[in-house]
């Protein structure tokens, strides 16, 4: 397989590079079988400007809007995995919902073997799909979802048993209405056996036995009622996130690289096989860190960013770079589209955010929250490479924060 490299430090090279894919370490790690706790799983905030719901449930341990261990992420989402794949083990079709389940959804598919296709939903325009199915996620701050119907369809035939994989049910309403929706596209999802994952699940039992109804399966990592939490979060004083701090870029100094991607390459949003997609993942970075040294993170402490939709590749890059020892200290999360009210009480889990210009397109606005300080940052991306203009924003924010050294890898 060749690969075109090309890296840019305000100024770029290219080289012809020769890439082996070897089997992925990531499936050699089992999943501990534990028991996981309200929490260790919630934290409480309070949602910035949405009327529909006013409260949102904060998983410290998932890698979005907190910092996490990349092995304390993995080890949460890989024991969703393993629970299931216990019950259902010949699944080889997995779903995972966009943006926040993005990397959820990867991590049981991968559990389920590496010949599992797994496919998210998706908020962005992809030209190399030709048919949308398109639904609503009511409550959240960007509702307009869709699923690529050529994906689903291409692996719907080889697999007795689908899995829809959210970090949070709360009512399965949503659920409900994409599967009708896909069962009228796709008559012969009724003879499959559809299952329903999530790392929390609240929904009441007149919502369980509405999915039952529907031919749904519910599992989950941990069980709660649903409380609505409306009155909890008021009580705190939230602003929103802040405007880019002023930074002198003077000397600043980003470098970026990413290998041009082959005809035919495919992504999450229109379906992997779940193996073949890890193990481009990282030869694609070991391929970027062997032409070039400058782009392996320097520093001890380290940041590696994902962007929006794209967070299982960082987690698993994340991953690698705190299993290879040469750090003190690892940390995943990623840029989101939510806005999440900023409050310095004590408890609340978002302590401070600001916005930034997608990664995606242009105008679109998202936010990075909990930042500290860090020695290297990575930010991992599947954006295209012209809008460094995102790259340039995130890059001053982490140099406000004592950053010096800023990498960003497109894979």
């Amino acid at each position: 397989m060749k690969n075109k490299l090309t890296s840019e430090n305000r100024t770029s090279f290219e080289s012809e590079l020769t890439c082996v894919i070897k089997g992925s370490s990531v499936m050699n790690v089992s999943a501990a079988e534990e028991e996981y706790t309200l929490p260790q799983l919630m934290r409480l905030a309070k949602r910035f400007h949405n009327t529909k719901r006013t409260y949102l449930l904060v998983d410290p341990l998932q890698g979005k809007h907190i910092p996490v261990s990349p092995k304390d992420c993995l080890t949460m989402l890989r024991t969703l995995g393993a629970k299931l794949k216990r019950e259902f083990p010949q699944t080889k079709l997995v779903v995972g919902f966009a943006e926040t389940a993005t990397a959820i959804g990867a991590a049981v598919a991968e559990y389920m073997g590496s010949d599992c296709v797994y496919i998210q939903t998706t908020r962005e325009e992809v030209p190399e799909v030709s048919k949308w199915i398109e639904f609503q996620e009511e409550h959240s701050h960007a509702t307009e979802q869709k699923l690529s119907a050529d994906g689903f369809s291409a692996a719907l035939d080889n697999t007795d048993t689908v899995i829809f994989v959210d970090d949070e049910f709360s009512t399965g309403k949503t659920l409900v209405n994409m599967i009708e929706q896909l069962r009228e596209e796709f008559p012969q999802l009724c003879d499959k056996q559809i299952v329903a994952a999530s790392i929390i699940d609240r929904m009441s039992e007149e919502n369980v036995r509405r999915l039952e109804m529907h031919g749904m399966i519910c599992r989950q990592l941990l069980k709660i009622d649903n409380v609505d939490y409306t009155e909890t979060v008021n009580k705190f004083e939230i602003r929103g996130a802040s405007d880019l701090p002023a930074v002198d870029n003077s000397d600043d100094l980003i470098k970026a690289a990413y290998l041009l991607k082959e005809d035919g390459d495919t992504s999450p949003r229109t379906g992997v096989v779940i193996g073949e997609y890890i193990d481009s993942i990282l030869a694609r970075h070991d391929m970027i860190s062997t032409a070039d040294s400058t782009m392996i993170p320097s520093g001890k402490s380290i940041a590696v960013i994902g962007t929006e939709e794209c967070m299982y590749a960082g987690l698993i890059i994340a991953e690698k770079l705190e299993n290879s020892g040469a750090y003190n200290s690892v940390k995943f999360h990623a840029t989101t589209r939510s806005p999440i009210g900023i409050c310095e009480a004590e408890g609340y889990p978002i302590f401070n955010g600001y916005k930034l210009q997608s990664f995606y397109e242009k105008g679109r606005q998202t936010f990075l929250y909990d930042l500290k300080k860090y020695d290297s940052v990575l930010i991992v991306t599947d954006s295209a490479p012209e809008n460094m203009d995102a790259v340039n924003e995130l890059g001053s924010l982490f140099r406000h924060y004592g950053c010096k050294e800023i990498i960003v890898e497109r894979i």
